[in-house]
Formats: structure tokens, C-alpha cells, sequence
């Protein structure tokens, strides 16, 4: 058996705990949906301490960048986050979709991202 059908036989056998979407060189690009939820749940998290303690965020995780590259990013949401699964991300989705850009987005509701927090603080 060649290496190039051995190299297929796996592919089909993953492509059944795998996600995919097209990116815009006509590549796909697979993942693993239960990683892909960790990977951003901990990484919001992180977001969420470092904005705490008045640090950089963490760098994003690396699903967000390649969904920039996508033939259509907001295809490429859908099928990272079926349903309604885009509550905690820490970048604002519809400027990854339209522009492609990371752009970080407030964990305060009402608020923008690095607008200071007057009251809420400690004395």
C-alpha cells in the first residue's frame, strides 16, 4: 500500500471526529470541535484575568486567525460554533467576518473594550 492511500484511508477515518471549512486557497482546514470549545473557553478565560489584573491578553487562539483566511468566514463561525456557542469569545466576531480582523471585545456588557470602569473598582 502507497503512501499516498494510507495518507487517504486516515484522512477518512478522522474526517469522522473532524470539522472542516474551505479557506479562500481552496485548502481546507480540519479541527477538532471539542478541542476547538477548550482552546477558546480557556482562553476567554485568560482574556478575562488578564484584563483583571491590567495585563495583555493572552494571543488568540490560533481557530480565530484561520478563520480570517476563510474562502467565507462566516461560514467557517458556523461551523466552529454551531448554535449559539459564540457567547464567550473575547474578539468581536463580526469584525473577524468582515474585515478579518482580531479586534478585542469588552467582557462588560455596555461597554467597550478598554473603556475604564469607574465605581466597580476597588477604593
Amino acid at each position: 500500500m502507497g503512501l499516498k492511500s494510507r495518507l487517504a484511508r486516515l484522512q477518512k477515518a478522522m474526517q469522522g471526529r473532524l470539522s472542516s471549512f474551505e479557506l479562500a486557497d481552496g485548502s481546507r482546514h480540519w479541527f477538532n470541535p471539542e478541542y476547538v470549545y477548550k482552546e477558546i473557553f480557556l482562553h476567554s478565560a485568560s482574556s478575562m484575568c488578564a484584563e483583571y489584573k491590567r495585563r495583555p491578553r493572552p494571543e488568540p487562539p490560533e481557530i480565530l486567525r484561520v478563520i480570517a483566511r476563510a474562502r467565507d468566514p462566516r461560514e467557517a463561525v458556523k461551523a466552529v460554533f454551531p448554535g449559539n456557542g459564540t457567547v464567550f469569545i473575547a474578539y468581536d466576531l463580526e469584525a473577524l467576518v468582515e474585515h478579518g480582523e482580531l479586534v478585542p471585545r469588552s467582557f462588560v456588557a455596555g461597554r467597550e473594550h478598554g473603556e475604564p470602569l469607574e465605581g466597580l473598582s476597588e477604593p
